[in-house]
């Protein structure tokens, strides 16, 4: 649990998955794109910000 409680409360993974979200909504919104789309783009978002956070801590 503290591993998890440190991961999320790193500031790196906080706003990369606040810019996977914001480009998400933009896709959505901008260009009106199917929910799937948005879907998979969150997803990916949030698997590329963990990966980078673990990479940057070197776990």
């Amino acid at each position: 649990m503290k591993a998890l409680r440190q991961l999320i409360a790193d500031e790196g993974l906080t706003l990369a998955i606040l810019a996977a979200v914001a480009s998400a909504t933009g896709i959505a919104f901008g260009f009106g794109a199917e929910a799937d789309i948005v879907a998979s783009m969150l997803i990916i978002g949030l698997a590329t910000a963990l990966a980078e956070t673990r990479l940057r801590s070197g776990k």
